[in-house]
């Protein structure tokens, strides 16, 4: 009898879960709601209560219940409740498992095996926690697929794709190419931090200051409530020029008189950071002249995103799956693999290790990004013999946010060697098909164990960067369309100064910029 495997999605919205049926074709499970996504939403009431339950705990006023939780696996966030606090992964479980029995409840069967989808600009660290998490709820048994990968095995056809995965909290860059039934990964980028629910968070920014409303505290149930008013404005707008909203009544203080949303106002919020995605995905376009450019995710449905592709790059294709259903679809397909299917992905980030202290030497790269796996190297090291000394293994993840240069040092894993160690130290690094990492280290007969751990180091100026981009963004707004797109140039400009010359001269002429940009519109007022 062959065990039960189902497809998840784990969505930093919503999640969903898929599995195969007796002509292998897959299908999508409905919860115990009977809809076919839950909000990936985990709160705390006494008991764990996840999905539309937790969501209606956040909107009356609870504070504890987390919200995109996927976005935060692999920081140090943590979440309080009680005198316990929890790591993301750690409130992933309630919701795994919510996902599991609603799985068994459809399917009839236990279920014990799983294949979790994840964002291909995952790191490595990120993708052990998400195992970690499934095999906490239940799910012991878990192979790990890039949700673009999983997108293509859905769409089913040769020959060699594009596909944008535009989700609510990251979005996924990919070229694959499929022939005889074997799928291989080309290239894969991406950014664990621009997804739908930004633009939703400015939306709900903007809709605040039109009512005159005063900031909200980061905690108060008013601006989670906003923020779900303005992802139902965005949905509508996508689908029609202009939306008549009515606010409800917050904090006591009615608005009676409903107001006329264009689409052209969110537009103008979202118009920055899509064109900032097209240009990485241009640059793929070009350099592997795919067949077809294929749109997934729910924040694909944008209709600006349509448009800048279809004029600059190519008219883009959905699959027969609906945007949301595609990637949990695939990752069921993805059970198949080794069977009727051959898949081949790459290595998302470099791998390199370090000797510290050790001036004297530079990091060593043990596997470059788009290395195809599965990857086997190992390296040595003559640490001195009177002082301590650490291997550090680390992962560079670009991000198509960020110029080239700037990429997240994700640290994987450490290891203390004490001082006046008598022998050299080999560390053997294997990946497996379907990228997870097993880190051991040889000190003379003895062999150890390196277990990964989450933990990112952002070794760039990060928050005065962040800090530019908002007043940029906010300038945006009282632009005329062609002097966005003639800022949009400049600023291109200045990354490939930041690329080639140095990054200290390009933060000073970025910030000249916004000031002088400052001054000028303040002028016109």
């Amino acid at each position: 009898m062959n065990k039960t495997v189902i497809g998840i999605d784990l969505g930093t919205r919503n999640a969903l879960c898929a599995a195969l049926d007796e002509r292998a074709r897959p299908v999508i499970i409905p919860n115990r709601r009977g809809k076919t996504s839950t909000p990936s939403v985990v709160g705390w009431n006494n008991e764990w209560v996840v999905g539309d339950d937790a969501v209606t705990l956040s909107l009356k006023g609870s504070a504890s219940v987390w919200w995109d939780i996927k976005r935060k696996v692999g920081g140090d966030f943590r979440a309080f409740c009680g005198r316990r606090s929890y790591s993301p992964e750690e409130l992933l479980v309630p919701l795994l498992c919510s996902l599991r029995e609603d799985a068994e409840v459809f399917l009839g069967s236990l279920v014990s095996s799983c294949v979790l989808a994840v964002p291909a600009c995952f790191s490595l660290s990120q993708r052990d926690a998400m195992k970690r998490a499934a095999k906490a709820a239940g799910l012991v048994e878990s192979r790990i697929v890039n949700e673009p990968t999983a997108a293509a095995l859905a769409f089913g056809m040769e020959g060699r794709f594009l596909i944008l995965d535009f989700g609510a909290g990251t979005v996924d860059v990919s070229v694959v190419e499929s022939e005889n039934g074997v799928w291989q990964v080309l290239e894969s980028a991406g950014s664990p931090g621009l997804g739908g629910y930004d633009f939703d968070l400015a939306l709900a920014e903007w809709l605040r200051e039109r009512l005159r409303i005063a900031p909200f505290a980061p905690d108060d149930p008013l601006k989670r409530s906003l923020i779900v008013e303005a992802e139902n404005i965005k949905i509508a707008l996508s689908s029609c020029e202009s939306f008549r909203w009515t606010p409800p009544a917050w904090g006591g203080n009615a608005h009676s008189d409903s107001i006329t949303i264009e689409r052209e106002d969110m537009e103008r919020l979202m118009r920055f950071s899509i064109r900032r995605m097209t240009h990485s995905v241009r640059r793929m376009w070009e350099r592997y002249k795919p067949e077809h450019l294929l749109l997934v995710g729910g924040s694909s449905r944008i209709p600006l995103l349509h448009r800048i592709l279809e004029k600059e790059i190519a008219k883009p294709e959905r699959l027969s799956l609906c945007a949301e259903e595609s990637v949990a679809a695939g990752a069921a397909l993805c059970s198949m693999v080794g069977e009727e299917r051959l898949l081949l992905d790459v290595l998302s980030g470099d791998i390199g290790v370090a000797l510290e202290p050790d001036n004297s030497s530079e990091p060593k790269i043990l596997a470059r990004a788009g290395s195809p796996l599965p990857i086997s190297t190992k390296v040595s090291f003559s640490p001195k013999r009177d002082e301590p000394a650490k291997i550090v293994v680390f992962q560079n993840m670009s991000d198509m946010k960020e110029p080239a240069r700037f990429a997240r040092r994700t640290v994987l894993s450490e290891l203390n060697i004490e001082p006046e160690t008598d022998s050299d130290v080999t560390l053997y690094c294997e990946l497996s098909p379907s990228g997870e990492l097993e880190l051991r280290a040889k000190l003379g007969a003895l062999i150890t164990d390196m277990p990964l751990f989450s933990g990112t180091d952002l070794n760039y100026k990060a928050k005065k960067t962040d800090n530019l981009k908002l007043r940029l963004a906010s300038l945006e707004m009282s632009m005329t369309e062609a002097q966005r797109d003639k800022l949009y140039s400049v600023t291109r400009l200045i990354e490939r100064l930041d690329d080639f010359e140095n990054s200290s001269a390009s933060e000073e002429i970025m910030e000249g910029l916004v000031k002088d940009l400052e001054s000028a519109l303040l002028f016109q007022r």
